[in-house]
């Protein structure tokens, strides 16, 4: 099989497996630059592939371009999703990517947003209710940008006290609990006319029913933090905040994790780094922020 086949192959296993569709375009690209490394080298076949060939590709990338290491991790786990796919249609008899190692990465510190920033973006979104509750949303809870663009109107219970995520890609299903805060701007806006005028499926919708995209709600937040004044800020940066404050307010870690749908705990470990003083007591509970 060609590469091109190949690949469109791949790429409808990727969208059966539940990957987002920039996920599978940013797939998509890290695998054509490979494939044209490939071409140029004369190899037209998988099977040609061995350690040394991708060993040195991987080396190129990193000594002769100026893409940065978590760029080319990404492109290692790309390859590496990809061979795994490979051995499934039998395309390959070993995964020569098994042995290539990501390049180190410096960890970034979070940004954290204070009490008087996120305080005075919930001010500058109040007028808006459906831009109120989203910020809210992802304060109050820590879900993902994606997340929330996914939310449907049955993800919340009847009580308004529980929001289920649902499983994607690699994620499992989780709950995440509703603190009377965000119980107070949801039921709000659940009641709202710009709500109850559209029958959609989601919760967050566009005139015409359908989801909010991400980039939509990433624009529209990024236009608040501007107005606020709040600058160097990002979406991301209201799950930091979540994730910082309830550390710093005693809630259990493993419940956090779960929470916030880390994969490993030792990912919601590292913020334990950044934070400027951690109650004795452990809770149970979300603090509202």
């Amino acid at each position: 099989m060609d590469f091109t086949s190949t690949l469109s192959l791949f790429e409808k296993n990727l969208e059966q497996k539940g990957r987002s569709k920039s996920t599978i375009t940013a797939y998509r690209k890290d695998l054509d630059q490979l494939v044209n490394y490939l071409k140029k080298n004369k190899i037209s076949q998988w099977s040609e592939i061995n350690n040394k060939i991708l060993e040195k590709y991987f080396q190129l990338l990193q000594q002769e371009t100026e893409l940065t290491p978590k760029t080319i991790s990404r492109k290692i786990n790309s390859t590496k999703t990809l061979f795994k796919f490979l051995i499934s249609i039998k395309q390959v008899d070993s995964d020569y990517s098994i042995n290539i190692k990501h390049p180190k990465i410096q960890r970034q510190v979070p940004r954290v947003l204070s009490p008087l920033e996120y305080k005075a973006l919930r001010d500058t979104a109040r007028s808006n209710i459906r831009l109120f509750t989203m910020i809210e949303m992802l304060l109050q809870t820590g879900m993902r940008i994606g997340e929330l663009s996914r939310l449907e109107k049955q993800d919340i219970n009847d009580k308004v006290s529980q929001i289920k995520i649902r499983a994607y890609s690699s994620y499992p299903e989780r709950s995440i609990p509703v603190n009377p805060s965000l119980n107070e701007a949801l039921t709000s806006y659940m009641k709202s006319k710009q709500y109850l005028s559209m029958k959609s499926k989601f919760v967050f919708f566009t005139r015409t029913g359908n989801k909010i995209l991400i980039r939509n709600i990433r624009s529209t937040i990024n236009n608040a933090f501007k107005s606020t004044g709040i600058k160097d800020a990002t979406v991301n940066d209201l799950r930091n905040t979540f994730i910082i404050f309830q550390l710093e307010n005693g809630l259990k870690l493993d419940l956090l994790a779960e929470i916030v749908g880390h994969k490993r705990q030792t990912t919601t470990e590292h913020y334990l780094e950044y934070i400027q003083t951690r109650t004795q007591k452990t809770t149970s509970r979300i603090t509202p922020l």
